[in-house]
């Protein structure tokens, strides 16, 4: 597996998706961990030099990201459509992760806040 840039987040989905996703440079890297290869990549207007993260959905179809510029993006998995955009943080948005049966994830900041979003 090769990025472009130093990894900021890695989330391994070792369910029936088998994916891993990596969070790196300017963009959300998705590998197949039977093969390694390289699924999909999908630029992101933010980069995960310094904080920051992405989550895929349980279903795989929509994955989530977040980073300094304290806004957090839903993109759909298929077309890397922004799908919608959210703020509540004040400050960098250090993690993203979906609740495992994907009805919402939560966010963390260095604002010291953690936020629960409705999928």
């Amino acid at each position: 597996m090769k990025v472009d840039a130093g990894i900021m987040d890695m989330e391994l989905c070792e369910d029936t998706r088998n994916k891993l996703v990596v969070s790196a440079g300017k963009k959300v890297s998705f590998f197949d961990m039977s093969s390694f290869e390289l699924l999909k990549s999908v630029d992101v207007p933010i980069s995960f030099r310094e904080e920051g993260g992405s989550s895929l959905h349980p279903d795989g179809s929509k994955f989530v990201t977040g980073g300094s510029d304290l806004w957090v993006r839903v993109y759909d998995y298929n077309s890397g459509e922004c799908l919608e955009t959210n703020k509540g943080h004040h400050g960098p948005i250090r993690c993203v992760r979906y609740a495992p049966g994907g009805e919402s994830y939560a966010t963390g900041s260095e604002d010291g806040t953690i936020r629960l979003w409705r999928s």
